[in-house]
């Protein structure tokens, strides 16, 4: 399995979806909040919103670098 940092590919489109779900979450811009059909979303509940989005990117990253450190990282081997 390739690294985020060899799949560029990969990279571009967490990054993409993650700024397009904090804009959307922000209210930058009301006119797309009104072109997806979102209503307007109290502050409380965005930091909340927020906190819930950066505990599971944290807890899929540290399961991920447990994994690794548990089972290392071999090379996949693709059956011939």
């Amino acid at each position: 399995m390739e690294s985020l940092g060899q799949n560029r590919a990969l990279l571009w489109a967490l990054l993409l979806s993650a700024s397009a779900v904090l804009g959307l979450l922000s209210g930058a811009c009301p006119e797309l909040n009104l072109g997806f059909g979102l209503v307007e979303i109290p502050p409380e509940f965005r930091l909340q919103i927020l906190a819930v989005l950066a505990a599971d990117f944290l807890a899929a990253f540290s399961v991920d670098r447990l994994l690794q450190l548990l089972l290392g990282t071999s090379p996949l081997r693709v059956p011939s």
